[in-house]
C-alpha cells in the first residue's frame, strides 16, 4: 500500500471546513479511510493543529478531534536525524524540510499539500 504523508494544511481544510480546499482535501483523507494508502503526518504538525483548534474550539475538542484522527494517520516521527538532515536541506523553507526528511524517515512516497505549488 502506498504511503502518504498529508501536510498539515490539508488536515486543517477538512477539520476547520476551510474553503474552497474542503471538498478536494476530504477526497485525498478519504483515501486513508477507505485503506487505498496509508496516511501520515509528521510529528511536528500534530502540535500545529492543535494549538490552531484549541483557539478555535478549546482544548477538550481540540484533544477528541485529533485523537480521532490519529486512529487512521500514522505519525512520521520528527527525531534528531531528520532535524539534522533537514538543516543540511537546500530547501528554503525549513518547516517543509523538517516535513520532507520526516516522510523520507517513514518512507513515505507522496505528500500531499494544501497550497499552490510553489518553490522551496
Amino acid at each position: 500500500m502506498r504511503r502518504v504523508l498529508f501536510d498539515s494544511d490539508v488536515l486543517l481544510d477538512v477539520l476547520a471546513q476551510r474553503q474552497p480546499f474542503v471538498v478536494a482535501s476530504a477526497r485525498v483523507l478519504n483515501l486513508v479511510t477507505h485503506r487505498q494508502v496509508q496516511g501520515y503526518i509528521s510529528g511536528h504538525a500534530v502540535t500545529n493543529i492543535f494549538y490552531i483548534f484549541r483557539r478555535q474550539v478549546g482544548s477538550e475538542t481540540a484533544r477528541e478531534l485529533l485523537s480521532r484522527l490519529l486512529q487512521h494517520i500514522h505519525i512520521a516521527s520528527v527525531t534528531d536525524k531528520v532535524i539534522r538532515a533537514a538543516l543540511q536541506s537546500s530547501m528554503t523553507d525549513f518547516e517543509d524540510a523538517v516535513t520532507s526528511e520526516a516522510a523520507n524517515a517513514a518512507g513515505v512516497e507522496v505528500i500531499v499539500i494544501s497550497s499552490p505549488a510553489k518553490p522551496r
